[in-house]
C-alpha cells in the first residue's frame, strides 16, 4: 500500500513526520480523522512500534473505534492498544490496575449519572439544607465536574458561581465534602473522578508514572483544541520522557470553553512542547470554494491564533444567500420557501439544517414550521416551547387566564420548597379547585396552606399576579414573564440548571417574542395550538419518515457534522455575536462558532439577518446586521430579499 499516493502532501507530512512532539492543525473539511488513521497504521508498518505501543486518545468511542480499525486493515490486521479510546475509557483501565495508590479497590463501581444524583441527594440531605434553595444534585455535579477538569479552587469558584443566590457557599463545598468521602467508603467512582484519579496517580507515583511512559512509544490525540486542562496534563505525564506525542485538532472550532475545554492547550501547544513540529491540513474536500471564502474571511478577524486558510478542491458552486428580511417571521418564511426550492432542485430535506446560536432564535421558525405541517427535526433537544424553562415560566400566564388549571397551579408551587407531587395537588383541592391569583384573599389563602419554608419563595411572586389586574397587563405576556423572572426565577435556574445563562438567553428572547400577541390568551392559545400540532401531525416524523425531515439544531450540537444546505439564523448584532458572550470574554469564541456553522455546508449556504425585533412593550426595534455578516466583501454573497418575504 502507497501511502503517499492515498494521502494529499499536507495529510503525508504530517501522517509520516518524524518522531518527537507534533501539532497537526486540521481545519474543517480537510482529513484530520484520515491522518490520525494513517499515522497509526504507520507507526505500525515502519516497525517504529507495534500496536500495543501506540495510545490513541480521542473524545468518543466510535471515533476510536473507526479509527483504530482502518488502521488495522492498513497495517495488515496489527492490532492497536486495547487502551485506545476515550479518556475515560484509558483513566479507567489505568485505575484497575492502580486504583490502590490514591486509596480506593481497584474492583471500585463507577456511578453512573443516576446513581451519583442518588448520592450527591443522600448528602445533601445528609446536611439537612433546604432543597429548593440549594443547587440540585445534577447542577452541583456538572458544576464539581467543570472545576475540577481545569484543576480549579474549588472555594473559589462556589463563590463566583453562587455570588448573586441565596445559596450558603460553605454548604455547597460540604456538600462535596460529604461526596467524596461518600464514594471513598463505597469505593466508588463518578465520570469526572476517572481523570481526578489517572492524573493523581501518574503526577505522585513514579513507578507507575514511568511505566506507562515506557509501555507507550508514541501517544495519539484527536480533538485537542476540546481538552480541558487535566487531560492535557494526563497526556503530558504519559509523553514527558520521550516526547512522542501528535495531536490533531482545529483551533478555529474551539467553542466548549464554558464546559471547560481550554483552546490553550492547543493554541500554545509549541511553548509546552519546545521543538514541536507543526503542520497545517488546509485542503478543503466538502464545502465549494464561495463557502470557504465566507469562512476564510470572517475568521481571520480573530488575531490569537494559527493563521490558515482553507483551500478548495471542489468545483464552483453558486454563491452563499445573504437574506436580509424584515423580521423573524418573515426569517422562517423564507426557510420554509428556500428549503422546498432546494427539495424540488433534488436536495431532500434531511439534507438541509437550520443552525442557531441559542435555542430562541428558532422560535418563529418552529411555530411555521408546525402551521405549514413541515416535517422537521430538533437535533440538540426538544421542542422550544416544550423546554422545562419555558414551560415553568407559562405557568404564571396559564394560572391568569384559568384560575382552574390545576397542571398549572401544581407546576407552579412545586419549585418552592417543601412542596412535593401530593402536596401540591391537595392544596389545590384545599383552595376549592379555582385559584383567582388576581386577588389578594387567594394569595392568602394560599401562604396559609403553604409549609412555612415555602412561604417566602410564593410572597415574591405574589405581586407579579396581582399586577395583573391592578395595572392592566392582560395584553402584556411578556412583562409578566419578565416580573416573574426577576423576582423569582433567575435564582431559581441558578440552583436547578446547569446551563442556567444559556436557558435565561431563552427567556429573553421569549419575552420579546410575546409581543407579537395581543394578549395573553392570544399567546397561550397559538403556542397550544401549535404544540398540538407537533405531537399530532405530520410535521412529527415517525422514524420512518425522519429521513424527509429538515433538521434545526444549535452550532454547538452541530460541530463534526455536514449537510448540503446550512441556513443560520439571526445573524445580527447581539444575538449573533451573543451580547453577554461579547460582554464577558469579547468575540473570539462567537466568531469561531460562526466558521463552525459556515463550514457545516457542503453545497448550499443561507445567511439570515432580520432587519428589526418586536420587544415586549409593542416597540419595533432595528437590528444591526452581525459584525461578522460586515466583515464578508459584498462580491462573495447573493443577495436576497431587501427586507421582504
Amino acid at each position: 500500500m502507497n501511502f503517499k499516493e492515498e494521502l494529499n502532501e499536507e495529510q503525508y507530512a504530517a501522517a509520516t513526520a518524524p518522531d518527537g512532539p507534533a501539532l497537526v492543525v486540521a481545519a474543517a473539511g480537510t482529513g484530520k480523522t484520515r491522518v490520525l488513521t494513517y499515522r497509526l497504521a504507520w507507526l505500525i508498518r515502519t516497525e517504529k512500534a507495534c500496536g500495543r505501543e501506540i495510545l490513541l486518545l480521542t473524545f468518543t468511542n466510535k471515533a476510536a473505534k473507526q479509527m483504530t480499525e482502518r488502521a488495522k486493515l492498513l497495517s495488515e490486521n496489527k492490532a492497536p492498544s486495547k487502551y485506545c479510546g476515550t479518556f475515560h475509557s484509558f483513566a479507567n483501565r489505568l485505575l484497575r490496575s492502580h486504583a490502590g495508590s490514591v486509596g480506593f479497590g481497584s474492583d471500585f463501581t463507577i456511578l453512573d449519572s443516576d446513581d451519583a444524583k442518588k448520592l450527591m441527594r443522600a448528602c445533601i440531605d445528609e446536611l439537612d439544607v433546604e432543597k429548593k434553595h440549594f443547587p440540585k444534585p445534577d447542577v452541583l455535579l456538572s458544576f464539581f465536574g467543570v472545576v475540577s477538569g481545569r484543576m480549579g479552587e474549588l472555594s473559589a469558584a462556589v463563590d463566583e458561581r453562587f455570588e448573586h443566590t441565596d445559596v450558603d457557599p460553605d454548604l455547597v463545598l460540604k456538600a462535596h465534602a460529604r461526596y467524596q468521602t461518600r464514594k471513598k467508603e463505597s469505593n466508588s467512582m463518578d465520570f469526572d473522578d476517572l481523570l481526578v484519579h489517572a492524573n493523581r496517580v501518574l503526577a505522585e507515583n513514579e513507578r507507575v508514572r514511568n511505566f506507562y511512559q515506557e509501555e507507550f512509544k508514541y501517544v495519539l490525540v484527536d480533538e485537542y483544541q476540546d481538552t480541558n486542562a487535566i487531560q492535557a496534563a494526563l497526556v503530558n505525564h504519559l509523553v514527558r520522557t520521550h516526547g512522542n506525542l501528535m495531536v490533531v485538532g482545529d483551533d478555529f472550532q474551539s467553542i466548549y470553553s464554558w464546559r471547560g475545554a481550554d483552546f490553550r492547550n492547543f493554541l500554545d501547544f509549541e511553548k509546552f512542547y519546545p521543538g514541536a513540529k507543526t503542520f497545517k491540513l488546509q485542503i478543503n474536500y466538502r464545502s465549494t470554494p464561495e463557502i470557504l471564502e465566507v469562512a476564510n474571511e470572517v475568521i481571520a478577524g480573530n488575531p490569537d491564533q494559527f493563521q490558515k486558510e482553507l483551500q478548495a478542491v471542489r468545483e464552483n458552486g453558486t454563491l452563499p444567500h445573504l437574506a436580509q428580511v424584515r423580521d423573524g417571521s418573515a426569517q422562517a418564511r423564507y426557510v420554509i420557501g428556500q428549503a422546498r426550492a432546494l427539495a424540488r432542485q433534488g436536495i431532500p430535506l434531511s439534507e438541509i439544517c437550520v443552525l442557531y446560536r441559542s435555542h430562541f432564535h428558532a422560535m418563529e421558525l418552529q411555530m411555521e414550521l408546525a402551521r405549514e405541517q413541515m416535517p422537521y427535526i430538533v437535533t440538540s433537544g426538544v421542542r422550544f416551547f416544550e423546554q422545562a424553562h419555558i414551560k415553568d415560566v407559562c405557568t404564571v400566564l396559564r394560572l391568569l387566564v384559568n384560575p382552574s388549571d390545576e397542571m398549572a397551579f401544581t407546576r407552579l408551587v412545586e419549585m418552592l420548597p417543601r412542596v412535593g407531587k401530593k402536596g401540591s395537588h391537595k392544596i389545590f383541592r384545599k383552595l376549592g379547585g379555582r385559584v383567582n391569583l388576581q386577588r389578594l384573599e387567594t394569595h392568602e389563602a394560599l401562604l396559609a396552606a403553604l409549609p412555612p419554608a415555602a412561604r417566602k419563595g410564593w410572597e415574591k411572586i405574589q405581586p407579579v399576579f396581582l399586577a395583573y389586574r391592578e395595572e392592566n397587563l392582560w395584553n402584556d405576556p411578556g412583562e409578566i414573564i419578565y416580573r416573574f423572572n426577576k423576582a423569582f426565577y433567575t435564582e431559581y435556574m441558578v440552583e436547578n440548571f446547569d446551563n442556567h445563562k444559556f436557558r435565561s438567553e431563552d427567556l429573553d428572547g421569549l419575552i420579546d417574542f410575546t409581543a407579537k400577541f395581543d394578549s395573553t390568551e392570544a399567546f397561550l392559545s397559538e403556542i397550544a395550538l401549535l404544540s398540538n400540532l407537533d405531537k399530532n401531525g405530520s410535521n412529527a416524523p415517525s422514524d420512518e419518515e425522519t429521513r424527509d425531515s429538515i433538521r434545526l439544531s444549535t452550532i454547538h450540537q452541530a460541530k463534526g457534522l455536514e449537510w448540503k444546505a446550512v441556513f443560520v439564523l439571526f445573524l445580527n448584532e447581539e444575538m449573533f455575536p451573543g451580547r453577554k458572550a461579547v460582554e464577558e470574554s469579547g468575540d473570539a469564541e462567537e466568531r469561531r462558532l460562526f466558521y463552525v456553522a459556515v463550514t457545516r455546508a457542503e453545497d448550499r449556504l443561507f445567511l439570515c439577518s432580520p432587519l428589526v425585533r418586536h420587544q415586549r412593550d409593542h416597540s419595533i426595534i432595528p437590528l444591526e446586521p452581525s459584525r461578522f455578516i460586515a466583515e464578508i466583501p459584498e462580491e462573495l454573497l447573493q443577495q436576497d430579499g431587501g427586507g421582504f418575504f
